[in-house]
Formats: structure tokens, sequence, C-alpha cells
């Protein structure tokens, strides 16, 4: 399992770490305000210019990092609901904003750079708290695709694998499939299977055509067996598959054009450096 569900909501245990980590940094900073009136404009001021830097720099080294899915796609760069964040480059933004507060003999920067120590701090214990065990196959199992012939999951090509865990209900999932089916079609080397899980084949077939989307690709779970095997907890969640089968890292909710394509080289006999 690699969420965490608060009440009805699901987070990706990335996006639920970065919570809390903003939440104990803003916490920590809010302290050392109160503590130190006289300065606490100062200290507020500070600590948003730190948090600002950290999720822009981080936003912007990730688009970097990935700049031909964002030349294909350019508005994706806002669409932050989706992650994709690369954490060292929003953390030496963060230090060039404390470096600037230090250079300034702010008074604020020495507890805003504490108040950043404890969020790291909470950050790495909610990480070492949160289950995210990644064993696993794929699973040897039969499925049936969209015109009831049964298809094995069993990974007899040698291919990596994207398995992606979808209902027509999940406004998340609707989104990202035109993308990933985009992308599906121009893999050669990769094999990327939507399984839905729960519906029936008329309500599925009706998405589809409603979308103008192909049936390929498309299996049906009505059971949602693979939620089960997998312990996910929340729709969309794409689980990302080696060519030996192992199962290698997992997605919770929907994915970017860049974090699938960037998912995609990882699991590939010759990964992106």
């Amino acid at each position: 399992m690699n969420a965490v569900q608060v009440g009805p909501l699901v987070f990706a245990n990335g996006r639920f770490i970065a919570i809390i980590a903003i939440m104990a940094f803003l916490l920590a900073s809010e302290l050392f305000a109160r503590w130190r009136k006289s300065d606490a404009r100062a200290i507020h001021r500070w600590a948003l210019a730190t948090l600002l830097g950290w999720i822009v720099g981080a936003r912007l080294g990730f688009v970097a990092l990935n700049l031909d899915a964002f030349v294909a796609a350019p508005l994706d760069a806002f669409a932050v609901w989706q992650g994709g964040f690369h954490l060292r480059a929003g953390a030496l933004t963060a230090a060039a904003v404390l470096l600037i507060a230090f250079l300034r003999s702010s008074p604020s920067a020495l507890p805003v750079a504490l108040s950043a120590l404890v969020a790291s701090a909470a950050a790495g214990l909610t990480d070492l708290a949160l289950p995210n065990g990644l064993d696993g196959r794929i699973p040897d199992i039969t499925l049936a695709d969209m015109t009831g012939t049964q298809v094995s999951l069993s990974n007899d090509s040698g291919e990596p694998v994207v398995l992606n865990l979808w209902a027509t209900w999940c406004p998340p999932c609707r989104r990202e499939m035109p993308m990933m089916m985009e992308i599906a079609a121009a893999q050669d080397n990769t094999k990327i299977i939507f399984a839905n899980q729960g519906e029936d084949p008329a309500t599925i077939a009706q998405f589809l055509a409603i979308a103008n989307l192909p049936q390929d690709g498309i299996l049906r779970d009505p059971q949602n067996a693979l939620m089960q095997e997998f312990g996910m907890i929340g729709l969309p969640s794409t689980l990302f598959f080696a060519a030996d089968g192992q199962l290698v890292t997992t997605h919770t909710g929907e994915i970017s054009r860049a974090s699938l394509l960037r998912k995609i080289a990882d699991i590939s006999p010759n990964p992106q450096e």
C-alpha cells in the first residue's frame, strides 16, 4: 500500500508526507513568531518566502528534468495537483531564500531555518511510519476484455508492464485516460493495461463511446481483485512492473504525462539516467 486514507480522502504517501511537512513548518514558524513577537512580521514574511521557494523550485526542477513531456503539453506545468516535484531542487531553492535572509541579517532567519529543520524531521518520521511495501509481481490471473475473451496478465512477452486501475465514476480516471491511451498507442516495448474495477461491460462501453476512446487494452476486473491483490485503496492507481514481472513503483491518483513517461523510462531495460 502506498497511500493513506483520512476519512473519505485518499492521499498518496508522498503527498501526505508533504502535507505533514508543510503543517509542521507553518506550526513551528508560528510558535517562533509568538515567542519573538517583535520579529513576528519578519518571521511570517520569510517563512512564506521559504515555503513558496520550495514549492516553486521543486516544480520547476521537475519540469526541467522532464522538459520534452512539457513541451508537448505546456499547460501541464501548471497542473500541480497531478504531482511532480523535485525534492532536491525545492530544498536548494528554499536554502537560497534562507541564505538571503541570513545575508540581510534578518532576525527571522534563524527561526525560519529551525522551522525548516522541524519540517524535515516531521517528513522523515512520517515516511518511516507509513507502509510502503513494493513487494509483488504481476499476478497469474485472467480477466475478460471488452469482447469477453479471457486475457492472462502473466508477463509471457518479457516486456515492462504498466497496469492502470480505474473506473468510469472516478473523475481523475476519466481525465487521465485519453493521455494514457495516447501514450500506450505509441509504446513499442512497454505494455499498458487498463483494468476497470467493479463495473459491468455496458457501463464501460458507454463511457468509452462518449469519450471516443478505443477498447484496446481494456480488461474487466468485476471483483476488484487487483486492488485487493496490491492493497490499493484509491482510484486511479497505476502500477509499474519491470520486464521480469517485479513491481517497481506505484502511483495513486491522477498521473501527469511527464510522470508517466518518466516511470515508463525507469522500468525500461535501459532506463534514463
